[in-house]
């Protein structure tokens, strides 16, 4: 039995009061970027926390507005230096910016949990997960983003994501947003759907199934990863990550459980639509309706190796590579993805395993604050039970942050038990 500590409940109170003091004098509490652009959330996500088109050229312009970011920004930064530096430097420091307010957003969840197989099959989860965010930019062309659960399955979760993002390196000989660089803990470009976005509770097959002893999966990363868009269509992204997650390593004094490091290449192309780099955006756009006609298709490869966990110690050198796509047609969007591998020691006993994966998805928005999701999937693994995993969930948004979701989870194959989930969001 999981006991919460008293030092977490601390911790929780401690956050919420230095929120209440932070934003006592403001009538709306809003996440860090509707704060600063004064807009609401549904300006970058159709549901939080996925994001619509508008949202995902935010993102991968290091959350900024494409070429006009400046006209839109309500909240007035503070400088770091006089702009009349740059043309001493290297003389002197580049100027730079700071967030007019601390760039500082809650997430909470509760949920109520119906497990099939459980012992305890019926659970008021409250709070099944309490997040602290942080994301803005520092100057021109450097941007952050981090996330800490602060409470995750009834303990503190630790750091998710925390990673600096240089975006429009080497801008004036190539073109905008041709070349960026992300360091840090990040969710790599070669995930083929966006975890971070994920509407539903439960978790996609291809993020959690495993091989062997080997305890890989696709998942974020600590590592670099230089990415960029080629005429506004095409994407492209180069990875070097420890390859081990977010888990420590064997030897305390590093993170990584090996001396090699994995590297992975993902390509990806738009057809219609708005462009990668928001090229088709027009002024006026905020809020936006962005219900577009596209299809995104992508690929990917990776190549890894992952020392056990406990011993005996052995190594296991392994392959992914897969493809997926994203059709979007007015207020429907279809998704899917294939991943395949194989692993040349994942028991210790130099016998290869092969495993693919599949997932199909679609979501509807039936009006703009009511979508329905159903997605299915299937693991396979060389002499292991299949896995398969059946989706059904409502998502109704009662204000722009926040969100009530009802989800069933259902199992054809493989021994997981059937799941229900009534879960109540909100974000400030």
């Amino acid at each position: 039995m999981t006991i919460f500590y008293p030092r977490n409940l601390l911790l929780t109170a401690l956050l919420f009061l230095t929120f209440y003091l932070m934003f006592s004098r403001q009538a709306d509490a809003i996440p860090a970027f509707a704060r600063k652009y004064q807009t609401s959330c549904i300006t970058c996500h159709s549901t939080f926390p996925k994001l619509n088109t508008f949202g995902e050229t935010f993102q991968r312009s290091g959350y900024r507005i494409p070429d006009v970011d400046k006209r839109y920004v309500k909240e007035k930064p503070v400088q770091m230096g006089a702009p009349a530096w740059k043309e001493v430097w290297p003389d002197g420091v580049w100027p730079g910016t700071l967030p007019g307010l601390p760039p500082l957003s809650l997430l909470a969840r509760s949920l109520y949990r119906y497990d099939n197989g459980a012992e305890t099959k019926h659970d008021f989860t409250f709070p099944d997960e309490i997040e602290l965010l942080s994301a803005g930019t520092i100057g021109d062309n450097i941007s952050f983003f981090g996330s800490i659960a602060l409470v995750e399955d009834n303990e503190f979760g630790g750091v998710e994501l925390l990673f600096m993002r240089f975006v429009n390196i080497l801008s004036a000989t190539t073109a905008p947003r041709f070349l960026n660089l992300t360091i840090g803990q990040f969710e790599p470009a070669f995930i083929p759907l966006s975890l971070s976005g994920r509407l539903t509770h439960s978790q996609y097959l291809f993020s959690t199934a495993t091989v062997g002893a080997n305890t890989f999966t696709l998942s974020t990363q600590r590592g670099v990863e230089v990415n960029g868009i080629v005429k506004s269509r095409m994407e492209y992204a180069f990875g070097v990550v420890n390859g081990n997650g977010t888990d420590d390593g064997n030897d305390k004094s590093a993170l990584d459980n090996n001396s090699r490091k994995d590297y992975y290449l993902q390509v990806g192309y738009k057809f219609k639509g708005i462009g990668l780099d928001g090229l088709g955006i027009e002024g006026g756009w905020l809020p936006g309706d962005w219900k577009e006609r596209a299809l995104t298709i992508g690929a990917f490869g990776y190549i890894g190796e992952n020392r056990s966990e406990t011993p005996p110690i052995f190594s296991d050198r392994f392959h992914r590579y897969g493809f997926n796509f994203k059709l979007q047609y007015g207020s429907v969007t279809f998704v899917g993805a294939i991943v395949t591998g194989a692993h040349d020691n994942p028991d210790g006993s130099y016998l290869e395993k092969e495993i693919t994966t599949y997932l199909a998805e679609g979501d509807i928005l039936l009006y703009p604050w009511l979508t329905g999701i159903v997605r299915y999937e299937l693991a396979d693994v060389t002499q292991q039970a299949k896995e398969d995993t059946i989706i059904a969930a409502l998502t109704a948004l009662i204000r722009a942050n926040v969100k009530l979701t009802m989800e069933g989870e259902f199992h054809s194959a493989g021994e997981e038990a059937d799941r229900a989930f009534l879960i109540l969001e909100f974000a400030i």
